[in-house]
Parts: structure tokens; sequence; C-alpha cells
């Protein structure tokens, strides 16, 4: 039998936490009468962020922590974790259970979750963010509970635990929160279903899940190399884009990929070329991939003049590191131009896929007008099924047959101030089952389209206040390259040892092999010059290289990617694949 010591109710209030304001409720004081517990949680409480109903925390952790801290016991009076209840004499997190149930003064309380810990505890505790950790390990955090049968609560009340659930402790739930090496999907998949979890749990559950499967889905059924594909159908979109449908000329499965990736095709007469994946369907026994004519030479000629159905391409795996996070709980927003759509149209569908659980979207696409407007209806289709969804459709030369209000919502690009008018309109979610509202600064963006439209949203965005790891982008007509720092030799020997070639790589010209073996007129297989396909990956036999951009995943000992290396020795062999 415990008791209760004390119980506070609170309202948010602003705070100035590391030098920014903060809304929160953690600051509180004890009440000096018993307080009634509803549904909801104690009259008179709210919370900033977090869902659940009450927390609960142990005095007997108050005497852990500050003789640990060294501090002054006197200094933390009741209720200064934040707590609803701070109860004595129970079972502390490693023995409580997620379902089990407290008679607490009148009310019938049931275990929902571990608390989970942020920069406002810490802050409030006078401890670097590091404490965080520290107090993670440990398991002493107290735990959340909602309230099952209404009635009052004061100081001296009784506190027992009425039931015991079969279920994971409070402890052993949050050791599986906060650890990120933890993967199995059907252990995940069996927490998830636990009776009684809070919204918070659940949702970090689902996040976690949600990771883990589409990571998974990026290795199932890869082959090394090229593979015969062959061209299934051929549907038009607009006059200048065709989609085709690829199928594996085995009769095998294809491998799994993200949404937002694409592929590399080399074509009958040699060409390679990059194609994003304009679908995303985890079932499908075919890719589609989306081309616009000429914006890359004669490889989007060739399909749209030439190709037939049945016609034999050779594909590589799905890759590009350009994919849609489905783990995310904020808003996501989906801004294209042109032929950028592709991409964004299989993360549109992908994250149609979450259903319920998907977070609210905004679309925003910019065509020349409805005749060039491709994917118009698929894209419509798509939002009808996700609440809430905003779609903001551009046309920049709209025709006189182009309703506006119906194919278009604006005519004219969307300029700065059209931007920083959605970035300032607060939206809704609930995350974990309680609404709460951010404004769209607070938002994933994923943008796709010629460099300069890329650029300049990008700009508006940051200017705005978005952060940068929020901004997601991927550009088309060129290539773009971080500065180096390692150290280089002023001259390296390059040796092709089956091309019997040798040529001389010079600092100044700061080429990267792929680029100096061009110069040379040697003759390499390669397609995104981004280090994402991994087309141009050959031995290295000898020497030393250092990568200008990160591979999208590094290759093996003893190979390198030509494309985005430079050595760092001053004599490369490098042994390329017959032609």
């Amino acid at each position: 039998m415990g008791q209760v010591v004390a119980v506070s109710v609170a309202q948010p209030s602003w705070q100035e936490i590391d030098g920014r304001p903060v809304l929160t409720s953690i600051v509180r004081s004890p009440s000096g009468s018993p307080v009634h517990f509803g549904a909801g949680g104690p009259d008179g409480n709210a919370t900033a962020v977090h869902t659940e109903e009450v927390f609960a925390f142990f005095s007997e952790h108050y005497d852990h922590w500050t003789e640990r801290l060294g501090i002054d016991r006197a200094a933390w009076g009741a209720c200064h974790w934040g707590e609803n209840l701070l109860l004595s004499g129970l079972p502390d997190e490693a023995a409580l259970h997620i379902g089990d149930r407290l008679r607490i003064g009148a009310a019938l309380l049931e275990v929902t979750s571990p608390r989970i810990p942020c920069f406002k505890l810490s802050w409030r505790l006078g401890q670097p963010a590091s404490f965080l950790r520290t107090l993670i390990d440990s398991g002493r955090m107290g735990c959340y509970l909602r309230v099952i049968e209404a009635g009052r609560i004061g100081p001296g009340d009784a506190a027992e635990r009425e039931s015991v659930a079969d279920d994971i402790s409070v402890s052993g739930l949050s050791a599986v929160l906060h650890d990120p090496d933890i993967a199995d999907l059907d252990r995940l998949r069996d927490l998830l279903a636990t009776p009684g979890l809070g919204g918070q749990a659940a949702g970090m559950l689902r996040k976690r899940l949600a990771f883990l499967t589409d990571g998974q889905s990026t290795r199932r059924g890869r082959w090394p190399g090229w593979r015969r594909f062959e061209i299934a159908s051929i549907e038009s979109e607009t006059k200048r884009i065709k989609s085709f449908r690829l199928r594996p000329g085995d009769g095998g499965p294809v491998a799994g990929y993200r949404a937002g990736q694409n592929l590399v095709v080399r074509l009958p007469g040699g060409a390679i070329r990059t194609w994003s994946l304009s679908d995303h369907d985890t079932t499908a026994a075919d890719y589609r991939v989306s081309i616009q004519r000429g914006t890359d030479g004669d490889g989007s000629v060739w399909m749209h003049d030439t190709a037939r159905v049945g016609d034999i391409v050779d594909v590589r795996p799905p890759s590009g590191r350009f994919v849609l996070d489905r783990s995310g709980f904020v808003r996501i927003v989906l801004i294209s131009a042109g032929i950028g759509v592709t991409p964004l149209l299989a993360m549109l569908k992908a994250h149609a896929e979450r259903g319920d659980e998907a977070p609210p979207l905004l679309w925003l696409h910019v065509a020349r007008s409805g005749a060039e407007h491709a994917f118009a209806r698929e894209a419509d289709a798509l939002l009808a099924t996700i609440p809430g969804a905003i779609r903001r459709v551009h046309y920049t030369s709209p025709d006189v047959t182009d309703p506006p209000g119906v194919g278009y919502d604006r005519a004219g690009r969307p300029d700065a101030e059209a931007i920083a008018a959605l970035l300032s309109e607060p939206y809704a979610l609930s995350p974990f089952g309680r609404p709460i509202e951010l404004t769209g600064v607070y938002s994933d963006f994923y943008l796709c389209g010629p460099r300069a439209f890329e650029h300049d949203v990008r700009q508006v965005l940051l200017a705005h206040g978005v952060e940068e790891h929020a901004i997601h982008s991927e550009s088309f007509g060129g290539e773009t390259r971080r500065a180096a720092e390692a150290t280089l030799p002023a001259l390296a020997e390059v040796v092709f040892a089956a091309q019997a070639r040798t040529i001389v790589w010079r600092r100044d010209e700061a080429l990267t092999l792929l680029e100096a073996a061009e110069a040379a007129g040697i003759a390499v297989d390669s397609a995104c010059r981004l280090g994402d396909c991994g087309t141009c990956e050959v031995a290295l036999c000898e020497g030393t290289v250092r990568y200008t951009l990160a591979p999208a995943a590094g290759p093996p000992e003893g190979r390198v990617l030509l494309c985005c290396a430079q050595p760092t020795s001053t004599r490369l062999v490098l042994q390329l694949p017959a032609r």
C-alpha cells in the first residue's frame, strides 16, 4: 500500500529555455486540496504538446536523483518534475507493467507508457542535455496513466496496485523506445498491439516500424549489375511526357524501392540514363518511369520515338537518396515543377498508403497549362484519400480552356510571397491522439524541378525559418559538388589496366576520375554522376582515393565509384569491366 504525496495541475506558460521561448506546463506547484480526475486527466490541467492524461512520479526517485546529482533535497519541492501525482510506496517502473491498474484515492487509473523525457526536463532540473541519456538508462523517469474511473485524489490518499497486466514493464518499454538498434519487426508490432498502450509510445513504435520497413524494402530482391527488362506498356501522359512500364525479362520479381528513387537504364544503343520511378507499389511486378522528351538528349528521344512494347533494355536496381521519410508526424509538403513531379507523385502515393496515420499534406505543383500538366487526375485522386490535404497547382501560361479552380488554383509562378503565406498558415495534427496546432514552418519539405526553381524555393524556405535538415531536394539539369578539403597530389598516374592506358590526373583541373577518363577518350559506364546508382563502380587494384560527394552506399573494399572520386595517392591502378 502506497500513498499520494502531492497533486498538481498547471496550464502551459512561456518559459525561456536555452535562449528561446518555449510553451510548457512543466513549471508547477502542488495543490493544497484534492483534485477531480476525470476523462482527459485532472480538472484544470493542460499540456503543451504531449497527449497523455496523467503523469506520475515517485518520491523515492527524488531521493535517488538529488543524492546522485549532489543537489540539496530541499531545493526540489513536490511536483518539481512536472508530475500530476507524486506517489510513494508503490512498485517502480521496473515492476509496473503497461496495463496495470492503480486505485488512487477515489479514482482508478491505468499505466500506459514511460515518460519520454525531452530538453524541457533537463532545463527544469538544471542539468545539461546529456543528462537525459543517463535518466533514460536508469529507468527512473516516471510513467503516464489514463483515467479509467473518475474520482477525487488528494494528498495523503491511499494508492495501491489493483491489478497486474501480463505485458512489458514500463522500464522495459522505455529501453525499446530508446534503443535504435532494435530492428525486430515482429517484436515491435507485438508491442504496438499492447492493450492500453499510450499514444506517444505508440507513435514512436509506428515511426520505428515505418523507418525499418521502408529501409528493408530497398534491400529486397536486388541483383548485381545489369538485368534485362522488357518494355511492357507505353502511355502518353502529355504531348511531351510518356510513361513506360518495365518488367523483368526473366519473369522474376522486381527489387524493392522507396518512393523518390530512380532507375538507371541502358538503352540498346549503349546510352545510359537515370529516370525517376513515378509510381509506388510494393506488390507490382514492374517499374514505371515517366520521361519527358528532349530533357536528356538522345535517351529520351529514343524512348519517345523509337521504343516499342516488347523492346529490351538493361536496368540496374533502384537507387537514390531523395526518398520520402514515412516515419515522421509533421506535415509533408511536396513542391514540384514540370517533369519534377515524377518522384513526388511516387511520394504522394506512398504517403497516402499510410491511411489514417498519415500526417497532413500540402501538394504544390507548377505546370505551363492543362495540356502540359501530367498526372493531374492521378494526383487529385490520391489527394482525395488524404484527410485535410491541400492542393496548390499553378499554371504559368494557362490556356483559355483551363478553368480556374478546377485544373489549377492560381495563374503564374508561386513567388516568395505566396510561399511565405503557406508557411504562416497554421495546421492541426494529432500525432498522439490530441490535436495540436503548428505553423507551416514546422513541416518536412521535398522539392524537385529545374535547378533555378529548386534553388529559389529553398532560399525562400530558409529565409522564413525552415531548418536546413527539413528540406530535401533533387534538381535536374546539372551536378552539384561539395568542396573537398583533403590534400591531393599535384599529379597522379592513373592506369586503366584492361585498356592498357595510362593518363595523368592533375589537381588544378579538379576533375573526378570519371571526367578524367572521359577526357582521355576512355569509355566508362555511368549514369547519376552523384554516387547514387553504382553504375561507374570499378575495381581499385592499387592506390587510394577520396570522394568529393559522399556516396549513397560506399563501395566494398577494393572498389571505387569513379563519378565522385579523386586520387589521394600518386599512382592508381583501375580495372574496368570488359565492354
